[in-house]
């Protein structure tokens, strides 16, 4: 089969790249969508149940792929990940226009007036909002894949990186006929017997390492046969483990499946993939390793460090110096501190000795109770956690839930 236009994505291809796909078609009518690698099992599902619908994807053992003139890659900025489609990326004969999201890199294959790079937590989300400026019409079944895109890379909203584009972008695939039936199918797609004992074995294996104050668990195990979704267990993993970052190494088939993820800004999943040959974005990513376990395992402890950004510290984020009242000091003379210094409340210390921290909005009810005159120990709380200045973000907020008032 003979096309000029070709879309594909990253092997092992999730919902929000194959929905980044046909919304990318879309964009290039004529275009044929490519699959060069597996697809993960709940997107191979949906496919095998539409495939009539969806005849407009081809696996690209059928193309030739010396016809091919225009390349258009989504959720990928590495042509390591195209599979068979490498060889046609890296070919300059071939116009090459990329979208990606979250991308730290360039890739140095494909023109940089090509390249579109967003901040949406779900590429889809980019590509469904250029379709909607153009009004592009679209099958209610496209919109539904739109939807599974945007929900599966953004936890259903969720995640840290979703942003109100990508609520906006599910809205319009909800009025364009996306079927919450399908949704709920084929976001919560259940456990086989192979890959419930996977997932047992690895949450077996689990091991708490830390890297510059960032708790990153990493998970191992040896599958007898190929099983697939390992992507899906990683999921799993965070949603039992509650993790900042995760690792998960299986063994199959002669190959390291990796899969990382990551919940905080200070860890890079990508770069943690990359450790492995691999890539993604900071929140997820992948690799495959043609090695052994223990070695993936090692590579991947030993360079954790890499992986996390120095992390916003106390000392960032405190008001300095420190002003304190006295416990005998009124309450409007401790609102008068307040608003000349433009803080939201003020420490309370007996000499030396810290005593307690009162907010502007006690001292706001104490005001309009008529207790101007009435001294803060009063109204003041107890409750007030200490850290040094070189305490991490996260262990900050971590005092805050626990129930501290101040820190």
């Amino acid at each position: 089969m003979r096309a000029e236009t070709l879309v594909a994505t990253h092997t092992n291809t999730d919902f929000d790249a194959f929905a980044a796909m046909l919304a990318a078609r879309r964009l290039y009518p004529g275009a044929i969508v490519c699959l060069a690698g597996s697809l993960n099992r709940n997107v191979r599902e949906f496919y095998r149940l539409h495939a009539d619908e969806l005849d407009f994807v081809v696996d690209a053992s059928r193309l030739e792929l010396d016809a091919v003139r225009r390349l258009i890659v989504v959720e990928t900025v590495h042509a390591s990940r195209l599979g068979e489609l490498e060889p046609v990326a890296l070919d300059s004969a071939v116009d090459k226009v990329v979208f990606d999201h979250h991308a730290a890199d360039r890739p140095e294959w494909a023109p940089p007036e090509n390249v579109i790079v967003s901040e949406d937590g779900a590429l889809t989300t980019t590509l469904v909002g250029v379709l909607a400026e153009r009004e592009v019409a679209v099958s209610p079944l496209e919109a539904t894949v739109f939807a599974l895109g945007i929900h599966e890379d953004t936890g259903s909203l969720t995640h840290a990186t979703t942003t109100q584009r990508d609520a906006e972008a599910l809205g319009w695939c909800l009025r364009h006929g996306a079927e919450q039936e399908l949704l709920s199918r084929f976001l919560h797609t259940p456990l086989g017997e192979a890959e419930r004992e996977l997932l047992s074995a690895l949450l077996d294996s689990l091991e708490a390492h830390e890297a510059a104050g960032v708790e990153v668990l990493v998970a191992t195990a040896a599958a007898r046969e190929y099983v697939e979704g390992v992507s899906n267990l990683a999921h799993k993993l965070v949603d039992v483990t509650d993790c900042a970052g995760l690792v998960v190494l299986v063994e199959m088939d002669g190959r390291i499946f990796a899969v990382t993820r990551s919940r905080v800004p200070e860890l890079d999943a990508a770069a943690l993939a990359a450790v492995l040959g691999g890539g993604g974005h900071a929140q997820a990513a992948s690799a495959i390793y043609r090695g052994a376990l223990d070695e993936a395992h090692r590579l991947v402890v030993d360079r954790l460090e890499e992986a996390v950004r120095q992390p916003a510290r106390a000392r960032d984020v405190m008001s300095r110096p420190a002003r304190t009242i006295s416990p005998d000091e009124t309450v409007s003379r401790a609102m008068v501190a307040c608003q000349r210094f433009g803080q939201s409340g003020i420490l309370v210390a007996a000499g030396d000795e810290l005593a307690g921290a009162v907010s502007r909005e006690d001292l706001d009810k104490a005001i309009s109770h008529g207790l101007s005159h009435a001294p803060v120990r009063g109204i003041m709380s107890s409750r007030v956690a200490t850290c040094a200045e070189e305490t991490p973000l996260s262990e900050l907020q971590r005092l805050l839930a626990s129930g501290d008032d101040r820190v």
